[in-house]
């Protein structure tokens, strides 16, 4: 559903996520050159790893039985010749607002309405944008305060800008491009928890037509996370959040509201260059398959580490070129009945599995 909740943007990491916890907040978006036209599709990513462990210094957990603790500020771009470039400060550079999310640290900078910052590694990548967060996915109680309480999680997820205008400029090694809220596409989240799901496949995406009207959709909208949740450190398997927000009217199919049945079959298989998802969820009142490929070529293996310090334990491969097609039926009285079929483009889809 389209309920905005702020709050669940705030840094989590209290407790005992604050020794064995990490809070990431994600932003996607496209730029086009300002010299040449061409488009890129940038994302940028903050993320806070055990900070009552840390110092002046981050902590990269590379001694023995030593945890991580620091900010990690990630940015990049998906397409040919993509790339990823981070940086770190220490838990005490950082200063966090108690109330209202405003993380900051050297030249990076996140709330929840401006994002700017600057990497300086093989590559240069600067940043400063606006953020306007149109549409959420709002995952439910299994996100609330009482279950944050009881941590029974392993990871946690609330989309707060499925669909959000970003304007401002991305420059990559010198080259400006322009980022506009007609043509952004853009997307922001928030995960947190103690250990990453695995299995765990994730799409979304906001650049979608209608096969039923041949126009383009412009306040639709969707995002799909499922996999193999772990809960009181039982892993359940093939369990769906998916919502597709279409033209002012949300679709949702949420495992944690039980009383739905909602239930879910889907793959990802490594194929002829592409990457491909295949999903069909369903449950009383709602029925989606979403199929999604993306050129492996266009692709970034993600590189990332866990809470206890484990760098890349599983295989994380994200892309932002994704195209393919979503079905979206309404059930009634046991029948699917097609309400519309969308083109879908430039989709985000990312996938963490055993490395084969």
């Amino acid at each position: 559903m389209n309920k905005h909740d702020i709050k669940r943007n705030l840094p989590m990491l209290s407790g005992k996520l604050g020794k064995c916890g990490y809070d990431r907040w994600w932003h996607s978006f496209t730029g086009i050159s300002r010299e040449s036209g061409k488009k890129r599709v940038f994302f940028v990513e903050y993320c806070i790893m055990n900070p009552e462990l840390g110092g002046k210094e981050p902590v990269m957990g590379d001694k023995q039985f030593q945890r991580p603790a620091y900010l990690m500020v990630k940015a990049g771009c998906w397409g040919k010749n993509g790339i990823q470039e981070e940086c770190y400060y220490g838990i005490e550079d950082m200063e966090v607002a108690g109330t209202f999310l405003k993380l900051t640290a050297g030249d990076c900078f996140l709330s929840e309405n401006n994002i700017w910052g600057r990497i300086q590694g093989e590559h240069t990548l600067r940043w400063s944008l606006q953020v306007n967060k149109r549409v959420a996915f709002h995952v439910g109680y299994s996100t609330s305060k009482p279950v944050r309480e009881i941590n029974p999680f392993d990871m946690y997820w609330h989309a707060e800008g499925m669909r959000t205008n970003y304007e401002g400029t991305f420059s990559l090694d010198g080259e400006t491009y322009l980022v506009m809220p007609k043509t952004c596409h853009g997307y922001a989240d928030k995960k947190w928890g103690r250990d990453y799901t695995s299995p765990w496949f994730w799409m979304y995406g906001s650049q979608l037509k209608s096969t039923k009207t041949g126009q383009e959709l412009k306040n639709s909208a969707f995002a799909v996370g499922g996999g193999s949740p772990v809960v009181m450190g039982i892993p359940f398997w093939s369990k769906p959040f998916a919502d597709i927000y279409y033209e002012g009217h949300s679709h949702e199919i949420n495992y944690s509201a039980a009383w739905t049945f909602a239930r879910m079959k889907y793959s990802c298989i490594q194929s002829g260059g592409r990457i491909k998802w295949h999903m069909k969820a369903m449950n009383l009142a709602t029925a989606i398959e979403i199929k999604i490929s993306c050129n492996e070529d266009e692709m970034l293996e993600m590189k990332y580490q866990t809470p206890t310090g484990a760098w890349n334990p599983d295989k994380m491969v994200s892309g932002g070129t994704g195209k393919g097609e979503i079905l979206l039926y309404r059930r009634e009285f046991g029948r699917n009945i097609l309400i519309d079929r969308l083109l879908v483009k430039g989709a985000g889809c990312e996938y963490t599995g055993k490395r084969s």
